[in-house]
């Protein structure tokens, strides 16, 4: 089994395929939101602060709830050999860094989560491979040999003794991420906000689904017949129901941002009545220079050579 999931070992040292399937998972997501931050004009650094942020939170988040469901003890807390990472922990935390750096960076939240939502569906794709080779997440065993073939069956545990397959519940979860990343990349250009919390609810739905198909013998059991991640995954999806009705109820309607219409000319006034047509003015006439009587005739002097006039010795 140890040999299956071994890529290649030099010495005591070796590397895993599931951790190999786990880091393409990541780089996926990284990827995918890069090209998604820069296609959409979103801050030019969220995907690679995401990824800083997200692994070790994922991974304390991760590691906590396993201690916290009995697989693990909290003495081993930080003794990483022991393969035991709860994913609805890792998700957990890895939601709440993100929006506590969207906050502090002052990005909208949703516009955050839309654009990091189909890189994380692609990257949970990928990276639920690592099950196959650690013979994790299956189902019940398969007893039909008509449906003892890939993908419906894969190894189990003891498969390299008994031969026994199992039903591969993490191949279902497979396609379940990926057809969530395809429908977070439709919504899009639907209002702000709807890409990340429609997709969001269907995966908790669906993991919550799933988890009852999951071989039980490798689940903790909280009480009764009820499982630690099912009792999780609930809470997720109750919690985050909530909070999106409280979202759109507070959210007012968004108005799409178009340019204003230019103002129309103002129209001159149109006068209520005609007004009647006035006689033209005349234009005045000069004043007459008054013709000057004999006297005055008389008293003027004349300038010689006219005549009449006296010349001057």
């Amino acid at each position: 089994m140890d040999s299956f999931n071994t890529a290649f070992a030099v010495g005591s040292v070796g590397l895993t395929w599931n951790a190999i399937m786990l880091a393409l998972g990541v780089l996926t997501a990284v990827v995918v939101s890069a090209v998604l931050v820069k296609k959409r004009g979103a801050y030019k650094d969220l995907a690679l602060d995401a990824c800083i942020i997200g692994i070790p939170a994922g991974i304390l988040g991760g590691r906590l709830f396993s201690a916290l469901s009995g697989k693990i003890a909290f003495s081993a807390f930080f003794d990483l050999t022991q393969n035991a990472v709860n994913l609805p922990g890792a998700l957990l935390f890895v939601g709440v860094g993100i929006a506590i750096y969207a906050r502090i960076k002052k990005l909208s939240l949703s516009d955050v989560f839309d654009t990091l939502a189909p890189g994380a569906f692609f990257g949970l794709a990928v990276g639920r491979w690592s099950d196959f080779f650690l013979c994790d997440g299956l189902g019940p065993v398969v007893e039909t040999q008509a449906l003892k073939f890939f993908p419906i069956a894969t190894f189990t545990p003891q498969y390299f003794t008994d031969q026994t397959v199992a039903y591969a519940v993490f191949f279902a979860d497979f396609l379940v991420c990926l057809a969530l990343g395809i429908t977070a990349l439709l919504l899009y250009k639907r209002p702000q906000g709807t890409a990340s919390r429609v997709t969001i609810l269907l995966y908790l739905f669906a993991e919550f689904i799933l988890e009852w198909l999951r071989d039980g013998s490798t689940r903790q059991i909280v009480f009764g017949q009820v499982r630690f991640n099912q009792l999780i995954w609930m809470a997720l999806l109750l919690f985050f129901v909530g909070l999106s009705l409280y979202r759109a109820k507070r959210a007012a309607p968004e108005q799409p941002c178009e340019a204003p219409e230019p103002p129309e000319p103002e129209q001159p006034e149109q006068p209520s009545e005609t007004p009647e047509p006035t006689e033209p003015e005349q234009p005045e006439q000069p004043f007459e220079t008054p013709e000057p009587t004999e006297q005055e005739q008389s008293e003027q002097p004349t300038e010689p050579g006219e005549p009449g006039g006296e010349e001057r010795a």
